[in-house]
Order: structure tokens, then sequence, then C-alpha cells
């Protein structure tokens, strides 16, 4: 390796290195308090827990008022419902849970909001961590809404719910929240579990007073997006919300409102959307998420970013892996207000999925909630045939992971003839590149005829100018489908492939102490993790870059980026996922295996040019 490339290796590594620390100094990490935190909750994470009294947070108890909009695609602004005022109650009595459960879920309903404290997925652990033998949540389930600052699927705090105190009582078909309030005020919810995760509410208002009631403008928390445990980076969780036409994501990047995604940021801690347009609303995790579907549309939806409580220093010293500062996105539909004559009801009616965002078991299911697995357009399109075929073949081999290098050489076996007339076009090119350098010599002072001869060369020596990007520009959704499928398929979890134990997660080896403060590739408060797929990965694609000629229109500078890129490739990818990493390294060797067939179909084939002074 030249000077130069040893240079430009340094300066992509330096960059890598110094960007955190750059863009802390440029957009520094917003202050504690400056969002709003949620309470500290004790046993949250233990199921059943009579320790986990979150408090609720309040809901709107005013009229709508006008002082803010949220621009939405697809929809009309419309004005914000009244601020969510914080409310804690004070209970006064310890917490009551009931439990209802199938052989898909058990869902965890408290006395303290009339809601659901937790669900759980009996079929999915709540971690698969390989290295880490005495992990906390090893024997846990996964579940939906822990760490909540609030249940779900609830009023929350306000005049709707009083003290916030509502009485349990099994029904008939299933469980029933209940709550008296003054002036013949009576609210009560009704939940009924239907099959595998799928689960519905009934909330009824009911007047039974003599005289009208005001009911004020209010919330219904759907649940909490939150991390999956407490060492969670919480890089996929958010919300959705749909409106017939198109389903839009709230996430972390909205709430930071950065500049260019990096520079300058002015934080938003609420998001306000819909016009009685909200079909669904929805939050989710990596692998995991809620879907409330109500019968009648709501005003609007409403998505609120609440920081949890952060570990303690003693927690921290511990166990350094727990992420310092996680949030939780609490979603909820926004309902006006109204009056409710004496005997008058309000009725709600919401169909739930809780469950795996899985898309065989979503794409079937009624308004679109498939569209919460973001395969959208038509990477969007590559990704649910790939995840289609992928199990498919997964039918035929025991295996997630063979399963994923059979698929990648069946795909690039089916562009193997486009790569391959590529291929040839680009050495073509090459071998006349001096006769075309000649051409720009010699009209060097008039563009026009320099264009005019160049493209009357290249066609009659059959050279399509075309051909290179051709391939990229077909192949590029595929590469783009695969990487929107694999980061985020359930299917992946907790499957082990040779030294892989989760191809969801980086195949991690061990762990060097003591570096985790290194940038891209150092865990804080772990170490230096050694993923020994993304190091293939890197061997491979230096492998096919010395096996590939660069563009002879290419300068100096940018081949020398272009045979440096794997390095800064493998950096970037160093984090990512086994299943993610595997697919890339198995797609260059066997780029590697076609480069090195079509040179030995080429041997001793001479490229003869078509001079100009030859033509007829």
């Amino acid at each position: 390796m030249d000077r130069k490339g040893i240079a430009f290796i340094a300066a992509c590594i330096a960059g890598m290195l110094g960007l955190k620390y750059g863009l802390d100094l440029i957009w520094p990490t917003p202050p504690p308090g400056s969002r709003p935190v949620a309470a500290a909750v004790s046993g949250t994470n233990l199921p059943n827990s009579a320790a986990a009294t979150n408090p609720l947070p309040g809901t709107a108890i005013g009229p709508s008022a006008a002082a803010s909009t949220s621009a939405v695609a697809g929809s009309t602004p419309v004005a914000s419902p009244a601020p969510f005022v914080n409310v804690t109650p004070s209970f006064q009595s310890a917490e009551a849970t009931e439990v209802l459960e199938n052989d898909s879920v058990r869902v965890t309903f408290t006395s303290h909001g009339g809601g659901v404290r937790l669900v759980e997925l009996k079929k999915y652990p709540s971690s698969v961590n390989c290295l880490d033998k005495d992990d906390p949540n090893r024997g846990l389930l996964a579940a939906l809404n822990r760490f909540a600052p609030t249940p779900a699927l609830t009023l929350g705090a306000g005049p709707l719910t009083g003290d916030g105190e509502f009485r349990l009582s099994r029904t008939p078909a299933g469980l029933r929240a209940e709550k008296s309030l003054p002036g013949g005020l009576v609210v009560f919810q009704d939940y009924s579990l239907s099959n595998a995760y799928f689960l519905n509410t009934t909330v009824t208002v009911e007047n039974r007073g003599a005289a009208p009631l005001s009911l004020p403008g209010h919330d219904y928390v759907v649940a909490s997006a939150t991390p999956m445990d407490r060492h969670d980076k919480a890089e996929v969780q958010g919300a959705y919300w749909y409106n017939g036409s198109k389903a839009e994501q709230i996430a972390a990047p909205w709430f930071l409102n950065s500049t260019f995604g990096c520079f300058g940021s002015n934080p938003r801690t609420e998001f306000v959307g819909g016009s009685s347009n909200v079909v669904w609303a929805a939050v989710h995790n990596q692998f995991f998420s809620l879907i409330a579907t109500p019968d009648q549309s709501p005003a609007g939806v409403r998505v609120r970013d609440v920081a949890l409580p952060r570990p303690s220093a003693a927690e921290l010293n511990a166990d350094p892996g727990l992420n310092p500062a996680q949030h939780a996105f609490v979603t909820s539909f926004t309902y006006p207000a109204t009056v409710l004559p004496p005997g008058g009801r309000l009725v709600r009616q919401h169909a739930v999925y809780a469950g795996p965002k899985e898309y065989r078991l979503l794409k079937d299911s009624e308004n679109d909630i498939a569209l919460v697995m973001d395969f959208t357009g038509i990477t969007g399109i590559c990704a649910k045939l790939l995840l289609s075929m992928l199990n498919a073949l997964h039918g035929l081999i025991p295996s997630y992971g063979w399963s994923i290098v059979v698929l990648t050489v069946l795909i690039k076996l089916a562009f193997w003839p486009l790569t391959n007339a590529s291929t040839k076009s680009m050495k073509r090119m090459a071998a006349l590149q001096p006769q075309m350098n000649e051409i720009k010599e010699k009209y060097k002072n008039d563009p026009a005829k320099v264009n005019q001869k160049t493209m009357e060369f290249m066609r009659e020596n059959r050279i399509n100018p075309m051909a290179g990007c051709l391939p990229l520009l077909l192949t590029f959704p595929v590469f783009i489908g695969f990487f929107f499928m694999l980061r985020t398929a359930i299917e992946l979890r907790g499957e082990s492939f040779l030294w892989c134990c989760d191809l969801s997660r980086p195949d991690t080896v061990f762990v060097i102490p003591g570096l985790g403060f290194l940038p891209v590739i150092g865990t804080p408060g772990v170490g230096l993790t050694l993923n020994l797929m993304p190091v293939l990965y890197l061997a491979s694609a230096w492998w096919l870059s010395s096996l590939t000629p660069p563009s002879p229109q290419m300068d100096p500078t940018q081949q020398k980026i272009m045979k440096y890129m794997p390095v800064f490739f493998g950096f970037m990818f160093y984090s990512y996922s086994a299943g993610l990493t595997l697919y890339w390294t198995t797609q260059n060797l066997m780029s590697i295996l076609q480069t090195k067939i079509t040179k030995a179909g080429e041997k001793g084939e001479k490229v003869v040019p078509v001079l100009p002074a030859r033509r007829k």
C-alpha cells in the first residue's frame, strides 16, 4: 500500500473516531430536565409485580386550543388539542392486577388507571444475550409497554378517571375495569382476548345522573414505544399512525429536529397530527409492535417523547452496558370535548394487535397494519419478496443462516448475465481508452466535436457507456430491500449460524474490556467487541476491489477512494447484525467467483479497435 492509500485510510478512521466528539461540540446532548422525565418505577422488570406502580401522566383537561399546528403528509394541519397536563395521582391503595392469557400472550391489567400494565409474548424470550450468562433479563419474556410511564389502553389521569383507582372484575368475556365519578359519571372498559396476538377493548362513558355532563377534551393512551430491555440502544423504536392512504413514522429523528440530520437542532417533545382521519396508531421497537384500530376515527393522534429514569451511579458501576438515556414515545388518540346528556353513553371500541413484527402474521390483517414493517416503495416491495423467499427456503433448509447464503447465491445467479455483460463492457472500454484519449487530444479545442467523435467511436466498437451503471441501478433496490428486511426480521432473532448465536445481532466472539470509548467499534461501558463477520466482509471486499479494475474514465483520486472504500464500509458495518454482514460477505464471494470465471473465459482474447482511418 502506498503513502496516499495509508493517508486515506487514516483520514477515514480519524474522521469516524472524531465524529461523535465533533457532533457533541456542535450539537450537545440536551441536558437532563430538557425533556419530560417519567418518575422512577420499581419492579417494572418483573411481570405481575405489585411494586410496578408507575404514576399516570395526565390527559388534556381543557377545550381544544389552536396554539400550535403540525403538518402531516396526506392530511390537513389541525389545531393542536389542549396541552398534555402532567397530573400524578397519589394512589391510596396498593395496586391490584389481573391477568388474561392464551397460548401466545399474557396480558397484565392494573387497577391504577384501569389499563394494561404489560403484554408478555410467550413465544419470545426477553433476551438472547450470547456472552452475558448473568444477564438480568434472561428468563423473562419479551414484552410490550415494559418500562412505560403509563399503562396502555387507558384514559390516563384526569377528570375522566379521578384518582385513577379502578376496580377490576372478571366477566364472562374477559375483564372489566370500572370507575365511578361525581355527578353520576361512570367509566368502564371491557377487555377480551381474541386469538393469538389480538385483543378487543370497549371504552364506555355513561351519565347515570340527572343533569348533562361536560366531558373535557382528552387522550386515550394507546401504549408507549419502549426499549426491549435496559441495554437496548433503541435505534429502531418509534410510533406510527395511518390515515388510510399513508403511514407516517414518528421516531427519534423527528424529535431531535436536526438540520441536515446532523447540525443544529431545536428539539421537539410532542407530535400532534391527524384531522379526524386516523385509521390506526402503533408503537414499536425493533421486533415487536402494539397497534390499536378504533371503530371510529379520533380527532387526531399525539406522540410525546418522555425520558425514562436514568440508571443510578451504582447501577452503571455494576453494569456499564446499561443505556444511560432511554426514552419512551407515549402515543395517544385525541378526542374533543363533548356534552353527555342524562342517560347518555359514549362507546368506543378498539381492535388491538400486540405481538411480533412478523409479516406473515400482519399481511392478511385489515386496515394495512403490515405498514408498521416499513416495507414501502420499490425497496419495500423487494423486502417483502425477499422475506417470502427467505421463509420459503427456510422451509427446505433448517437454518436461516444457510437460507441467507442460498438466497444470496440465487439472486447473484439471476443477475449474472447482466453483471457479466457489464464487466466485459468495462474491460473493452479500458482496452480502447488510448484511442479515446487520442480523440480528446485531437479535438481538445472543440468539446462538441470531442463528444461527437467519442460517441461515434464507442458505437462502432460496441461500447455502451451505461453498461457499467445498469447493473447497479437494477440491483440497488434489492440491496436496500435486503437491508430493511434483515434489519427487522424477527425470524432471525435467536437463530444461530456457525459461531453466531443470534443472526439479528453482531456476532461478537469476545470483548476486550477498557476500549468501549472507541466510536463505531467500541461499546461504551462494555469494551471493544470482536465481531468476526465484519472482518470477513472487509477481507472479501478488499479481495474483490483488487480483482476489479477501476473505470478508465475515473481520475486517480477517485480510483484511490474506490480502492480503499471497503475499509470505510468495514467500520460502518461493524456493529450491524450478523445476518446483514453474512449477506454482504456472501455477495462479495460470489462477485469474486464471477470475476475469476469471466477473466478465465476472456483469457487470450484481444480487443481490436475500429479506428477512424478504417471506417467505410
